[in-house]
């Protein structure tokens, strides 16, 4: 942990080593694109810019194969023009959307009260820009082609949030021995699975920055380990992508993405893989806890990060579950 006070006296705040070598890629929570060629006359984006609610009545379409989230009978848009529809066996889904809608007069008429629809325009919008024939410019928009996607979350395998550890003493040594029991076996578990999908099943290794060694340089995995995360995320869907991307992006973590999916979406996943939503929260903000127990919560900063966290995890466990 690197204080940001002297010692015996509580810290106006506190940074973590995971957020000190964390890459930053920033992602609007409504996938809304802030330039001023974006001036389709979407429901996501009209509320972004004004704030208001202007529909009275949120409504489900179904036809045989999908399922249309409506305002005032009219189908809704993604951010990129694309209707809000999906498969309509994801009826949870389904439901979970009308009722953040509904909501929205109780909540406020926020972009961040609408994770649910932000995460699943972010799906919709990413197998449209796909398309090899996609107009490069709405490719733009979405951040990029998959392949460049891939490769900014290829970024966070290398100071993965789960590979970092905390100096034995700090916490009388409590935190690293927290750590040691969480993080060490899933990391077992996950060069297994990496080494899986390896060329000729070569035995991954990751590379574990220890502070009482490396201090807090950065860390870097090696180039099999990257073709390895690689081609998991080649075997994903583009919708699985998004949900993926949303998690890492969250969590920070490589290993969290891995963790959420495989727990929702694999039936067949090791047992070892498989944890709750509460778990792999807990997972991504050891060091924060253990700040929070020694030295109290920040108002308006650990507990809007707290929130966010379980919100956007809570949104892509929802979008990834499988009826």
């Amino acid at each position: 942990m690197l204080r940001l006070a002297k010692a015996g006296v509580r810290p106006l705040y506190l940074v973590t080593r995971r957020s000190f070598h964390r890459a930053v890629i920033c992602y609007n929570p409504l996938g809304i694109d802030n330039s001023t060629e974006n001036n389709l006359k979407t429901e996501t984006n009209r509320l972004a810019k004004t704030g208001e609610k202007f529909w009275e009545k949120v409504g489900l379409k179904e036809t045989d194969d999908k399922v249309y989230l409506q305002l005032d009978s009219k189908t809704m848009k993604t951010p990129l023009g694309n209707e809000l529809a999906f498969d309509s066996k994801r009826k949870l889904l389904a439901l979970m959307l009308k009722k953040e809608w509904s909501n929205l007069h109780e909540l406020g008429s926020s972009k961040f009260s609408l994770p649910l629809t932000s995460l699943v325009s972010r799906c919709i919008d990413l197998q449209t820009t796909s398309d090899p024939n996609c107009d490069p410019e709405l490719v733009a928009k979405i951040g990029g082609s998959t392949d460049v996607i891939k490769n900014q979350l290829l970024r966070y395998i290398d100071t993965d949030t789960l590979l970092v550890f905390s100096p034995a003493a700090e916490f009388e040594g409590a935190l690293r021995k927290e750590q040691d029991r969480l993080y060490l076996p899933i990391i077992t578990k996950i060069e297994e699975f990496l080494s899986q999908r390896a060329p000729e099943s070569s035995k991954i290794k990751l590379q574990i920055l220890d502070a009482d060694i490396h201090g807090l340089r950065g860390n870097v995995q090696s180039e099999e380990v990257k073709r390895a995360a690689t081609k998991y995320m080649d075997s994903l869907s583009l919708w699985d992508l998004a949900i993926f991307e949303k998690t890492v992006l969250t969590t920070k973590s490589f290993i969290c993405g891995v963790l959420l999916l495989e727990s929702l979406t694999n039936v067949h996943t090791e047992q070892m893989l498989a944890h709750s939503l509460e778990d792999i929260i807990r997972l991504a903000t050891l060091e924060t806890i253990f700040q929070i127990e020694r030295w109290g919560e920040v108002e308006d900063t650990h507990d809007v990060d707290k929130r966010d966290i379980k919100r956007n995890l809570a949104s892509a466990a929802i979008v990834a579950y499988r009826d």
